[in-house]
């Protein structure tokens, strides 16, 4: 099943240590991640330079950041993705044809995004023992 929580990165930012080994410490043999387009990767570099403030950030859609939209999945064709996961979506053969549709089609997207979004809805709220409010979204508490 295609991964909709990166359909929500078309708005919003990211601080500069969440996507740092994508342009500084990919790989041994390739220090930016290759599938990174290079001019975005020295781009985000100047933004995100070793050792910056972890409080610096960067947007997640470099087009139109503040706007809900496709734009984030026409990025994802030129190497522009902030994050490996999401980049892959587009590397990977599995997803390639639903970011083509969706970065054709704007009515597809939000098609595919209102449907998503509407069954996670209904999945409910988990609260008390069964519940996690994270105080950071990338780790358990």
């Amino acid at each position: 099943m295609f991964c909709f929580s990166a359909a929500a990165h078309t708005v919003g930012f990211s601080h500069c240590g969440k996507f740092a080994n994508r342009i500084y410490n990919f790989s041994p043999k390739n220090p930016i991640d290759p599938t990174l387009n290079k001019l975005y990767a020295t781009q985000l570099q100047g933004m995100c330079p070793r050792n910056v403030d972890p409080r610096i950030a960067v947007d997640m859609d470099p087009v139109t950041p503040k706007k809900f939209d496709n734009s984030y999945f026409r990025i994802l064709k030129e190497g522009k993705g902030l994050f490996t996961s999401d980049q892959v979506l587009y590397t990977d053969s599995r997803s390639k044809n639903t970011v083509n549709t969706w970065a054709s089609d704007p009515n597809a997207f939000n098609a595919a995004f209102i449907e998503a979004i509407t069954k996670l809805g209904r999945v409910g709220v988990k609260t008390g023992r069964n519940g996690n409010i994270r105080v950071d979204c990338g780790r358990f508490n």
